[in-house]
């Protein structure tokens, strides 16, 4: 019996379907995920959305690779939308980032996306109201946007409103130069420092930040003086 001899096929054949499996290859949608925005502050909010999966199917997300915080149905163009909700953090200080990974079985991607705390205060936190030169320091409110103290005044009416300036991506920092830390007349008692990305005063305005500041009557030959004390509200008063 005679075995048919292989068949071979001319080079320029050969170049034409290397070429068709190739363009078939990169037709091929890589798979990828994206978080907005790409910062939170614990338990926040956000969107997740993702292209190149595999249509009709069934994503998984998880959390640094481990932790499942997530699951759902992809459309029938493979792609992914979901609401997103950070995990708790209890950072206090500076930015924590975090590895977001979603698949569907033979596709994997990746995102990662930064954890802040919510915070704002000055330096220094003592001395002459009078003359107080301060540089603020918030981070947490979002970027892009005004940042506005509210002033309390002891009797629990709305003073004045300062903007300090705007904040900057990713996770809304602001630092301000020496700016007076009462540029008007005050009055004695405890003040509270409201800070927040509101224009217009609200007591019930989410995230805030509030700082307490004393200002009490001087002594004999001595000016008055005052002290802060922070407290942040993330939700609810």
């Amino acid at each position: 019996m005679r075995h048919p001899l292989p068949v071979k096929l001319p080079v320029a054949v050969l170049a034409l379907l290397l070429a068709a499996s190739a363009a078939a290859f990169a037709a091929t949608p890589k798979a990828r995920v994206v978080l907005d925005p790409g910062c939170y502050l614990s338990s926040g909010p956000g969107l997740l959305t993702g292209t190149g999966f595999r249509p009709d199917g069934t994503w998984t997300a998880k959390l640094s690779g481990t932790k499942q915080i997530g699951t759902g149905t992809i459309d029938r163009r493979g792609r992914i939308r979901a609401r997103f909700t950070a995990p708790a953090y209890h950072g206090t200080s500076g930015t924590r980032e975090m590895t977001l990974s979603v698949t569907d079985g033979p596709h994997v991607a990746s995102t990662t996306f930064l954890m802040s705390p919510l915070d704002a205060s000055f330096s220094p936190r003592t001395g002459d109201p009078a003359t107080l030169r301060v540089r603020w320091r918030v981070l947490g409110v979002g970027a892009r946007r005004g940042v506005y103290v509210h002033y309390v005044s002891p009797r629990g009416t709305h003073r004045r409103t300062v903007r300090i300036g705007t904040s900057r991506p990713p996770c809304g920092s602001l630092k301000t130069g020496p700016i007076a830390l009462f540029p008007f007349r005050y009055g004695y008692g405890r003040w509270t420092l409201q800070v927040d990305t509101s224009r217009r005063f609200d007591r019930d305005t989410t995230p805030r930040l509030l700082i307490d500041f004393d200002i009490r009557r001087p002594a004999a030959r001595r000016r008055a003086a005052g002290a802060s004390v922070a407290r942040v509200v993330v939700g609810g008063s």
